[in-house]
Order: C-alpha cells, then structure tokens, then sequence
C-alpha cells in the first residue's frame, strides 16, 4: 500500500532551482571571508605595513612638487615631478635613514624641508604612537586593538603596560628633544661654520650664524632629526663637517648631537624600567630592570668602547696615509667628481683624531651623522662601521639594523652550545627557544636580503660604477667600490644614513639600485620580524608532527 503524497513536498527540480537561486544570491558574510583570505598581510603586523607604505607613497608625492623642490643650480639636476626621488627621500626620511639624492639644505624650501620634519617625527616617535598619545591627550579610550598594534610598533610584550610605556617614552624623547633645540639654537647662532675645506673646495654652507630666525629653524629641525637617530641636517652637502673644519671646531655641537641620538636609541622599554626604578626608589622599593633593558645596556655600551677600539686600531696600522690621522688636499676628478691626487699636509692633532673617530663611530651605530667624509676611514675601519650599522640600536627605539637584543641573543645562544647547555640565558632568566630560533632567522634573513642586494646592485650600477676614457677604465674601479655598496647597504638597513655615494653618484645610479635601498631602509624601520609577520596569517593546528630523524653537521 503506497503512502499519501505531502502537500507542503515539491517536486526534486523545484528543489534544485530554488537552491541555485540561492547560490546566486549575494552573501556579505561569505563575500568578507573570501575577501579575508585573500588579503594577503596579517592583522597586526600588516596593518603596521600597509600604514608605512601608504605614508612614504603620499610623502614622495608631496616631496617632488614644484615649489616644494627649488630647482637651483648647486647641483644641476631637477628633481621637479621626479616621483622616484621623491619617494625615495620620503622613504629615507620616515625611516629615519639620511641616505639621499636630494639636498634638503638648498633643493627644499621651507615646506620641503618642514614636511621632512614631519616624517621624521612620524617614522621616529612611530604612527600608532602618536594616535594613542592623542587618545591619552583627550581622555579617549583606547580599543584593545590599537593597543595591540601599537605594542608590536613600539611597545614591549606586556599589553597591560604598553600604553604607560608608551607615554613614558613619548614624554622623556619630547623633554629631551625640547631642551636640546634649547641649547642648539644658541650653539648654532654663536658658531660659525666653515664654508671652504682646508683645500679650499666649497662647502655649500647654509649658515645660521648670527641669525635669529635660521637658529630657530635649524634648532628645531637638527633635534628632531638627532633624537629621532634621521641623520638629515640643513646646514650643507656635507653633514656637520664644517663645524669640524680647524678654525671653526663645534665640539659642544656634535656632542648634544651625540648625547641626543645615544638616547634615542635606547628605546621606548629603557626609558619605562629606568622610570620604575626611580619610582620604586623613591619609595624605599627594589624594581629589577627587565632582561630587555639589561641586555640593551650590556650591548650597546659594549660596542660603544669596542667599536672606536676596532677603528683606532685600523687607522694606526696605517698612520702615516690616514685620512682620520692626518690632514690633506686633494683634487676632484672631473669625470667621477671623486678626490683624486690626496696628498698628506700634516698630522692631526690627538684630540682632534680622537672626537673624529668616537664622534663617526658612534654615529654610524644608528645617526647617520659625520664630521668627516666617510671615505675617509679606510677600507677596513669601513667594514668595522658596516657591522656597527647592521647591528643597530635597540628594539621599539628610533634606530634600525638587526637590533642590539638580537644580536645579545645570537652570542648568547652560540656561547651557551660552546658549553653544551641545552637553553640560553641570561642574568639569571632563560630565553625563550622560540625567541632565539627568531633571533637567528632575522640575522640570516638580514644577511642573505643584503648579500643578493649588493649583488643586484653591482650588476644593475657597474657600468657607472667603472666609468672609463677611450676604454681606459679610470680611479674609481667597481671592484673597489664593493665595499663602499656595503657600506651604503648596511647604513641604509641599519636606517643609518652615513653614504660613501656623493650626489651626482646616487643620481646616476639605476631605478633598481634606487628601489633596492628602498627596500632596505623600509625592512630597517620596520622590522625583519614585523616585515614578515606583514605576510604571515596564524597557521591552522594540526593534531600531529613528522618523525624526527637527526642530520650531522659540520
């Protein structure tokens, strides 16, 4: 006996249309999670990158403006609506760098150069910084979110304390930053600067003495720029040489510029545990500093007395032709526009010798600025400031390179399998593995990204890097000029700025090579670890693992 048919039953063809009608219809929810997965930067990190790109893109816009550029004939070239330029200055500038193609002492008006002051406050202080301290500023309340991206842009990695820590660092680095454009603007009013080498080649100075105004302005903007570890100044195509040149030596100058740059390369968790020291202090209270900030004081004091060591030692083997030990003239090479025909005048003296060397070597660990061409240091002491300007400063700070605690970590680690332990530590605490196994892919990640960097940009700049006369090839050999790529490669990795490449050099250079320090001023200012955690999306979890077979190595 059949059973009686349903009523309310449809026949199977009318299932299947009304299924394919609702197939066709459009489901946000589904539209967002296809969207979700194929967005291909993380939510944290790569919001931080997304920020960063978007800021050196419309900065490279606003850099390259007639009005904004002055097109003056110091240098020859026009630099009006060059995009590439434009970004690549904004790129140096956000990123704290100081590597340039441009002059921003004559190439930028005011507004030129008061848009730098922007980005270099924006890239040193940090985006997400300012958006809390403005939050904090207004008694607005800040999302869990925000906390967090700003904790992995400048904060440490305890959420509860991240914005007290942030506030502390914004507070000291703007007292500092304040009092030491106090002080600079009376320095530079009472200086002056020299405006011609010893040889007598122009310096193309802009001078601030014994004007109001421009002591004001370079004030301001030389601290910015020193605390924040830029590297960029306004005084010429030189740096702060001509406050070194004999006659009109600055020492008072270049060491608020030191003192400024060493502090703001401590970073944001220094300043934190100092303030709860002094606190706890004050109180009768014992507060440990963390292991970041002990460790950050054992590196960076370490190679602030090795560092100079190492270059002393390299330029004294070679006294007697010692650009740093001596005085000389020279000529520039028409074709290069490098110095030719150097010739020894006379010993410098040992004061002299002494501040030139601590003065450089501690800039090149995270300023950019220099008192001397760094051409000058031969090519060994070249190679010491290289590894000094790939190390870097401290995490969460304004300086750039593989970061002090990195590097504590990689010797740590190595001096702990000399010894057979099975874990690293360190004052009394053990390093977490997966914090050392991150350690040592950033430094091998950093060496191998600015090894095939070189090599692209010998490959891409040779042909003017071995310029040659009726195919005589001249002075400036491309074989020699590996170790001044080095030099410009790590300074802008290690958001440095020290550049052996002088103007018309840079300008030349291929739109690779220009892309490439690009790149590495960007991966120096924003991290390995965050550059690709950008790119990284939480990976799902498996309820298994492979069998583990060992490997012998050497």
């Amino acid at each position: 006996m059949t059973s009686k048919k349903n009523k309310s039953e449809k026949p199977n063809w009318l299932k299947i249309k009304k299924d394919n009608n609702h197939k066709n219809k459009f489901d946000p929810q589904r539209a967002f999670y296809k969207l979700k997965t194929w967005w291909p930067l993380s939510k944290v990190s790569g919001k931080i990158f997304l920020i960063y790109f978007i800021i050196v893109l419309f900065g490279g816009f606003l850099l390259c403006i007639p009005g904004i550029v002055i097109n003056n004939d110091l240098n020859g070239f026009d630099f009006r609506w060059d995009y590439l330029t434009g970004i690549f200055t904004a790129s140096s500038a956000f990123s704290d760098t100081g590597v340039n193609i441009i002059d921003p002492s004559h190439d930028y008006s005011f507004w030129g150069q008061l848009i730098l002051l922007i980005l270099i406050e924006m890239g040193g202080i940090g985006v997400l910084t300012l958006k809390i301290i403005l939050f904090v500023s207004i008694n607005k309340k800040i999302s869990l979110n925000d906390t967090i991206v700003a904790q992995s842009e400048r904060g440490n990695d305890v959420k509860s304390s991240t914005i007290e820590l942030i506030k502390d660092g914004f507070i000291f680095l703007t007292f500092v930053q304040l009092l030491a454009a106090g002080v600079l603007f009376f320095l530079f009013f009472f200086s002056d600067p020299a405006t011609q080498s010893l040889n007598g080649t122009e310096l193309n100075v802009v001078s601030p003495y014994h004007n109001f105004i421009k002591s004001i302005w370079f004030a301001i903007f030389h601290s910015t720029s020193a605390i924040n570890n830029a590297g960029f100044d306004l005084l010429s195509t030189s740096s702060l040489q001509p406050y070194n040149i004999e006659g009109h030596q600055a020492y008072a100058i270049q060491i608020v510029f030191l003192l400024e740059w060493v502090i703001g390369g401590l970073g944001y968790p220094t300043f934190h545990d100092i303030k709860r020291k002094i606190k706890a202090r004050r109180v009768g209270q014992k507060v440990r500093l963390s292991l970041f900030t002990k460790l950050n004081f054992w590196v960076y004091s370490s190679l602030a007395i090795v560092g100079p060591l190492l270059v002393f030692a390299s330029e004294y083997l070679n006294q007697a032709n010692s650009l740093i030990y001596n005085y000389y003239t020279y000529e520039v090479d028409q074709l290069t526009q490098m110095p030719i025909n150097v010739t020894i005048t006379g010993a410098k003296p040992g004061y002299a010798v002494a501040m030139d060397i601590i003065f450089n070597t501690t800039a090149c660990r995270n300023a950019g600025f220099s008192t001397v061409p760094i051409n000058d240091f031969n090519a060994s002491s070249k190679v010491i400031l290289s590894s000094l300007m790939f190390i870097g400063s401290a995490p969460s700070s304004t300086a750039g390179g593989i970061r002090t605690t990195t590097f504590a970590i990689i010797l740590l680690s190595t001096w702990a399998i000399v010894r057979n332990k099975s874990y690293t530590s360190a004052f009394k605490k053990v390093i977490p593995a997966e914090t050392v196994r991150r350690s040592f892919s950033v430094f091998f990640i950093s060496v191998f990204i600015l090894a095939i960097v070189i090599i692209l940009i010998y490959f891409d700049s040779n042909a003017y890097l071995t310029p040659s006369i009726d195919n005589e090839l001249v002075q400036n050999q491309g074989d020699a000029s590996i170790v001044q790529i080095l030099t410009l490669i790590t300074s802008a990795y290690g958001t440095v700025g020290m550049n052996p490449f002088i103007q018309v050099q840079m300008y030349n250079f291929g739109v690779l090579t220009k892309l490439l320090v690009i790149l590495c001023m960007f991966l120096g200012q924003l991290g390995i670890s965050n550059t690709l955690l950008a790119f990284i999306k939480p990976s799902k979890k498996t309820n298994f693992k492979y069998l583990e077979e060992d490997v012998t190595i050497g």
